[in-house]
């Protein structure tokens, strides 16, 4: 409140001495017309109408309600096309730091990642609204599924600093792949846009996609200092405690700790890779034999093949060895549930 009021007398001197014949009545006016902007609080929603449930489409309807319930400026960046999508990013985070706006993404991991990476580490409130399939990083963070819900906690929420995975400069929520597992997406993808985006499709392709294996790569590492070189055919780099949590993973502790977690596969037969995928359906793959896993804090990862297909929260992006692997602790300020509304959610869900 000082900072408003001391930014209010500074625009209230310079209508002063601007011009000196307007009126008592229009400078009042002009003075009302700033205190009105400057306290006026700002949402700028950016939402993916094609995300996994199909809920984009009616998204900034629900925005304007709950904004207008809670006396809320609205202020929705429409994408009219897939290309211009990070131009439209770019200038929403530029508006934001000019008003002091909260940012909001609405759609699935994906689209959620791409307007983090360009709002983490500067001053901008950052909010999410789950539309897609498995909805990971909302689902960590308490954020409610329901969009209604999501939105007042975007409005009336509590803001917290999140940790981030870095890979080369891009930033990632849930996680970073290479491999199998990256190879496992891009065909995920062909698949579902054939069949329709849902859990059962995503799931039978991944496991079809896993059976048919990947060759193995001899990659040189450096882990928190320490060198190694390893043979694999996947390297997965997790950042969602829920996720690993789902497989029964042991490295769902590095969360804890403000660590990325990273799994390889070990080298497998077909009749091994099918025993790995059993059990990971059945999510007993805690201390399983054909991974390695461990926590770093930072890694450096060579491959032979200098070009690498890499899955960035299910987006695949062409990048070159060598890799660079951070975490970023409290790079995200993200508006996170208070307790009261979390009470709310599970009320709702009992319904």
């Amino acid at each position: 409140m000082m900072f408003e009021a001391l930014f209010f007398w500074h625009k209230l001197c310079k209508v002063r001495y601007k011009d000196s014949n307007l009126g008592l009545n229009a400078r009042l006016n002009e003075w009302i017309l700033m205190a009105e902007q400057i306290s006026t609080k700002r949402l700028h929603l950016i939402s993916n109408s094609k995300s996994g449930k199909g809920a984009g489409g009616s998204i900034a309807e629900i925005a304007q309600r709950v904004c207008d319930q809670n006396g809320w400026q609205l202020i929705n960046h429409e994408i009219p096309d897939a290309s211009e999508f990070d131009k439209i990013i770019d200038a929403t985070v530029a508006a934001a730091l000019s008003d002091g706006g909260t940012v909001v993404a609405a759609g699935g991991d994906g689209t959620i990642r791409a307007v983090a990476e360009k709002v983490q580490s500067k001053n901008i409130t950052f909010a999410a609204i789950p539309c897609g399939t498995f909805n990971f990083f909302a689902r960590t963070h308490s954020i409610p599924q329901d969009p209604e819900q999501a939105f007042r906690v975007a409005l009336n929420g509590e803001r917290r600093a999140v940790r981030l995975g870095e890979f080369n400069g891009r930033i990632f929520l849930i996680n970073a792949s290479f491999g199998l597992y990256a190879k496992a997406i891009r065909e995920r993808e062909a698949n579902t846009k054939r069949w329709g985006r849902n859990q059962m499709v995503v799931i039978i392709s991944t496991v079809i996609s896993l059976l048919k294996g990947h060759r193995l790569m001899t990659i040189d590492m450096k882990a928190d200092g320490v060198p190694k070189r390893i043979q694999t055919s996947m390297i997965f780099i997790g950042n969602n405690s829920l996720q690993l949590r789902d497989l029964s993973m042991n490295v769902a502790k590095c969360m804890k700790r403000d660590l990325l977690a990273v799994v390889m596969m070990k080298p497998l037969s077909l009749w091994q890779t099918f025993g790995l995928i059993f059990r990971g359906l059945r999510k007993a793959l805690q201390h399983d034999e054909a991974l390695d896993n461990f926590c770093v804090d930072s890694l450096k990862i060579t491959t032979k093949k200098r070009q690498q297909m890499v899955a960035l929260d299910g987006e695949i992006f062409k990048m070159t060895s060598p890799f660079q692997v951070d975490a970023l602790p409290a790079a995200l300020q993200l508006m996170k549930p208070t307790e009261q509304q979390k009470l709310e959610a599970l009320e709702l869900d009992r319904i």
